[in-house]
């Protein structure tokens, strides 16, 4: 056995949460989503997006199709107050997203939001899980990851570096770095696309995964 390698860069909790979590998105949506190209900003923000409300629309457009999800059944509602990072309600039994318009001016964030949302759409709306679930709010962070829209939803965790009970920084980047295993990309030119910290975190996710990979007996060692 070998005793020193890439540590895991998140607890073995969490390690195993990622692990089964994945498995059962695989389970649910099938690979489908993993085998298309992860979505940087540039593929879906307009040139010149100034965050009104028809080029908000068109984003949620975009995200719904990306995650299968029919854009007929969800309505989006722009605030003149502030909704921190945006909220999801049913009218009429439609999921209603609603942002401020201070935050649909910056798209990287509304992609993320809406992203996040869509995925409870997908759990709790579509009866995949029960609204309580106690990690139903990471399970919606990871749904983003899964379907490709990662990278926006990394930018967000950088940000708000607490904004528990979703993934945390270090958990966001070692899903990213599992997304990336499974695609079997073991450096993946879309890391250019984060943060400088996240990138590192990626990479490091990427090194153990790797390193279990061809020494399962030694995953959490040192």
């Amino acid at each position: 056995m070998r005793w020193f390698g890439p540590r895991c860069p998140v607890s073995p909790e969490e390690d195993a949460w990622v692990a089964s979590s994945l498995t059962w998105l695989m389970g649910e949506f099938g690979r489908g989503p993993l085998e298309l190209p992860p979505v940087r900003p540039a593929d879906l923000v307009p040139a010149g997006y100034a965050g009104g409300v028809q080029e908000a629309r068109t984003l949620l457009d975009a995200i719904c199709l990306r995650m299968g999800v029919d854009p007929v059944r969800v309505e989006l509602e722009l605030h003149s107050r502030e909704v921190p990072d945006g909220h999801l309600r049913l009218r009429a039994g439609h999921p209603v997203i609603g942002v401020a318009f201070g935050h649909a001016a910056d798209p990287v964030p509304l992609v993320a939001t809406i992203a996040h949302e869509l995925g409870h759409v997908l759990l709790v709306g579509d009866g995949r899980i029960k609204p309580d679930r106690p990690d139903a709010e990471r399970l919606a962070d990871l749904v983003t990851v899964y379907f490709g829209l990662g990278v926006f939803g990394s930018r967000v965790a950088v940000r708000c570096p607490r904004r528990a009970p979703g993934l945390t920084l270090p958990l966001y980047a070692y899903a990213l770095a599992n997304y990336a295993w499974q695609r079997g990309e073991h450096a993946p030119d879309w890391l250019g696309e984060l943060r400088f910290g996240s990138r590192v975190r990626v990479r490091r996710g990427l090194r153990h995964l790797a390193y279990r990979a061809a020494d399962p007996a030694s995953a959490h060692s040192l």
